[in-house]
């Protein structure tokens, strides 16, 4: 009769402990929304593109000159973050109306061969203007229109082809806004060729068929015709992936704004917002010393951000994570590595869960959570990958060690070793064939990596093959669905924004650790004795 009164106390402090701990978490969080304006539209996240130039050079034998276009930030386009890698070279930077042009060189031949490298993290955006029906063009622009009206030698805009097929095209000249629209339905409707080189606006004329260069110079040469000013626009498409094509779209001034259009791909007056503009006019997007051998890429990919107006907004609130930012930040340290550490707990209720009511067995009890951390760089399916093929190479290790009856300490220190190497090995080859993800299992938790090669190495031993395999399948499931979860930017936007949801989890796993009914798992196994 005691023990029943002292575990009936025990159970209503417990229970009191609940609801003070969930009372204080939504009475928090309820705060922010009436207080403080938050909102649940706030949180939603934001595309970020990272972008790679990599340019290679060899053969060098007089003193090297490498100018590129890099982005530049302005009321479309972001840069984040950005940094270059030139060892070896000097860097000029000149600034004009074309764009932000860069310079890499030396001043002598000392360097043959060499890699040059700009990484950028980029936030844009899709603009669409709505042009009225009648657009104003201007008898006489400011001096510094005058190039943007001008024939040259690639938009030829009073070359007779050109003039012909403008009055074939405009019947009615007074109508401004019809001289666009027919203007871009033409060039649209030609036959599109892939990228062999420049095409100026007479070519096109003539074939009928161009690239984006080709087609964006007829357009510019037949809207100067009109009177209208216009100027290509060089750049990047942000499709994922590692490529060497560039793209150009044109922009003509009307009304006061310049208004893009990429009669290519079937922008009207838009641009969306994988568009990263490089260069502005009839530009080359690189130049070089002619004698060397010169070669380049991009490399894009995108990932998800927490909104930067949000962001701002809550650093300058009290009770949620970015006030631990700001310290991160004083100290170096970037925000993704606070996005992890505030995930983890997330991501060890996933397993607790997994563990306790639904009843799989893992290699270890938070060892998935950090292994769903790690495979944030490499991707879930690099990191599966890598995890399963470290964790074989050790189990084999493991036998000769077993078999010379190697001590404790130093053979976890040779497992150690392998591990290191194993993860060194799959990073070098990723990087040589082009796997980035790939690349970036070197992050993995070398310990946690080395703990559950052992543990998988000893199950074959003491439990046989097959349920050393079902284990580390039942593993892979919850790694899976920790890292959905942990890499979550929804997730990761609601931890930061309301750090009291801890105060929840707190509680959910206080009830979770009283849980006395039967597993999932087990109430299929033993599926024939409940019916």
């Amino acid at each position: 009769m005691k023990n029943l009164f002292k575990n009936n106390k025990c159970d209503f402090s417990l229970y009191v402990v609940e609801i003070v701990l969930l009372a204080i978490a939504i009475t928090l969080i309820s705060f922010k929304f009436l207080k403080w304006n938050y909102s649940f539209q706030k949180l939603i996240p934001e595309v970020i593109y990272e972008f790679q130039l990599t340019i290679n050079y060899d053969n060098v034998n007089e003193p090297l000159n490498i100018s590129a276009f890099l982005p530049l930030n302005d009321q479309r386009q972001e840069i984040l973050d950005e940094y270059q890698d030139y060892a070896g070279l000097k860097l000029n930077s000149h600034y004009s109306d074309n764009g932000r042009k860069i310079q890499w060189y030396s001043s002598a031949a000392e360097n043959k061969s060499g890699q040059i490298i700009y990484n950028a993290s980029l936030l844009n955006k899709r603009m669409v203007f709505a042009l009225p029906d009648s657009i104003v063009i201007l008898e006489q622009y400011p001096q510094n229109f005058k190039r943007y009206l001008e024939p040259t030698e690639t938009i030829q805009s009073n070359h007779p082809i050109i003039v012909r097929l403008y009055h074939q095209l405009i019947s009615d000249s007074s109508n401004t806004g019809n001289i666009i629209s027919s203007i871009y339905h033409y060039v649209s409707s030609l036959e599109t060729l892939p990228f062999k080189g420049l095409t100026d606006a007479v070519t096109a004329a003539k074939l009928e068929e161009a690239s984006c260069n080709g087609k964006s110079r007829l357009f510019i040469a037949l809207a100067r015709k009109a009177g209208i000013p216009g100027r290509l626009v060089g750049g990047v498409i942000l499709n994922s992936g590692t490529k060497k094509a560039s793209h150009q779209w044109l922009e003509l001034y009307l009304n006061g704004h310049w208004v893009p259009f990429d009669a290519l791909n079937g922008y009207f007056a838009e641009i969306p917002k994988n568009y990263l503009t490089m260069y502005y006019g009839d530009q080359f997007l690189f130049s070089h010393n002619p004698n060397i051998t010169f070669d380049y890429n991009f490399k894009i990919r995108k990932k998800l951000a927490i909104g930067k107006t949000f962001r701002n907004e809550l650093i300058q609130n009290p009770f949620n994570a970015y006030k631990a930012w700001e310290v991160f930040e004083h100290l170096g340290i970037p925000l993704s590595l606070l996005q992890i550490i505030i995930m983890i707990p997330l991501g060890a209720f996933v397993i607790t869960i997994f563990r306790n009511v639904i009843g799989l067995e893992t290699f270890g009890t938070f060892l998935p959570a950090l292994l769903a951390a790690a495979s944030r760089e490499t991707g879930l399916l690099w990191g599966m990958i890598g995890f399963i093929l470290v964790v074989m190479i050790v189990a084999v290790m493991h036998y000769p060690l077993e078999k010379w009856r190697i001590l404790h300490n130093p053979k976890m220190s040779i497992l150690m070793i392998v591990v290191v190497s194993a993860l060194l090995f799959f990073t070098m080859i990723g990087y040589k064939i082009g796997l980035n993800d790939l690349s970036y299992i070197s992050i993995f938790p070398i310990a946690v990596l080395t703990i559950t090669s052992e543990r998988f190495s000893l199950m074959i031993v003491e439990r046989g093959v097959l349920k050393a395999v079902k284990v580390m399948f039942m593993t892979l499931i919850v790694i899976s669905v920790a890292y959905l979860a942990m890499n979550s930017l929804a997730m990761q936007s609601l931890f930061l924004a309301f750090p009291e949801i801890f105060l929840i989890l707190i509680t959910l796993n206080l009830w979770i650790g009283r849980w006395i009914g039967l597993r999932f798992i087990e109430l299929w196994r033993f599926r024939w004795l409940i019916d």
